[in-house]
């Protein structure tokens, strides 16, 4: 009885492993991105490999994004007061999630 308790304890604590590993979203390059919000025509937005960020003066966000930071299975665009522009996910080759000031789809892409 010890014994299958034991082995269904380690076969839940490797699966659980497993999963964190595939947790994390991929990392991005530093570079220029298209950054598209809701029907407006995609702007640029450079990346540093810090994760710090400049948008183009086309940018309609409505506000200054400064940073991309990575955090687990997602990506936030974080606004110079540190108020946070929108959340993003993988999605294919694009990050795509919406804005929180006015709820926009906005895609990421290359």
């Amino acid at each position: 009885m010890n014994k299958s308790r034991f082995l269904t304890l380690s076969f839940l604590l490797a699966i659980s492993g497993f999963g964190t590993a595939y947790a994390q979203a991929p990392a991005l390059a530093a570079g220029t991105y298209k950054l598209a919000i809701g029907a407006k025509a995609p702007c640029d937005l450079t990346v540093t490999a810090d994760g710090g960020v400049t948008q183009a003066s086309d940018c309609a966000t409505g506000t200054t994004i400064t940073k991309l930071v990575n955090v687990g299975s997602s990506y936030k665009l974080v606004g110079g007061s540190g108020d946070i522009y929108a959340v993003l996910k993988p999605q294919g080759d694009a990050l795509t999630g919406f804005t929180f000031p006015d709820g926009r789809k906005l895609v990421l892409s290359h």
